[in-house]
């Protein structure tokens, strides 16, 4: 059972930590004696100690971007970058298997050559390309790198990414909209097409 004394420090200890920036709990020498709880103070947390948490490294695609897309919220558009950078190197939601010949047979001596193996790995679909330039483009647009950004936001399109109403709304590439090579880049693919589009 918890005394009354130890729930007084302890509110003491709770006192002393909203009104200092460091967190201190004050021990009793003397557990009689309420005054001898101001004379000892063991210094938890010093403002020098304290760190910034890691940003955690993600292991697929899926986990880069939602990493990366928390960042942009944040601000931390440079750091976005990165991450969205990197989501293109990491697994996919896409199954595929890679063939290599074989270059010798069976034999440990020199059997003869033939054959191939696979290996299973997950790579990037289209959208997930998509998805990785436009985001990239975002964060380079953010960080008012124009040319990097339009570069982006190509390889977006080519890839199949067509949603030319959103890349014109979009607050995240605001910095670019009007630029000539935005402009540019918007008039090589989101040209006005006449009938099922094969007349302008």
């Amino acid at each position: 059972m918890i005394s009354h004394q130890k729930i007084f420090l302890l509110a003491i200890a709770v006192l002393q930590a909203s009104s200092t920036n460091a967190f201190t709990v004050n021990t009793p020498l003397n557990q009689n004696s309420i005054q001898s709880a101001s004379r000892f103070s063991t210094n938890l947390f010093a403002e020098d100690e304290v760190s910034v948490p890691a940003i955690p490294t993600p292991q697929t695609f899926r986990e880069a971007e939602v990493l990366g897309l928390r960042l942009m919220q944040e601000g931390q558009y440079e750091e976005a970058l990165k991450v969205f950078q990197n989501g293109l190197k990491l697994p996919g939601s896409r199954t595929d298997i890679i063939r290599t010949k074989i270059t010798s047979g069976p034999s440990p001596v020199g059997g003869s050559a033939g054959g191939t193996e696979g290996k299973v790995v997950q790579t990037l679909d289209e959208f997930e390309f998509q998805a990785a330039h436009y985001n990239i483009a975002c964060a380079n647009a953010s960080l008012s790198k124009v040319n990097e950004a339009c570069a982006s936001l190509e390889q977006a399109f080519k890839y199949g990414f067509d949603n030319y109403a959103t890349v014109r709304a979009d607050p995240d590439l605001g910095a670019i909209h009007g630029s000539p090579e935005f402009e540019n880049l918007m008039e090589r693919y989101d040209s006005k097409k006449g009938f099922f589009g094969l007349f302008k």
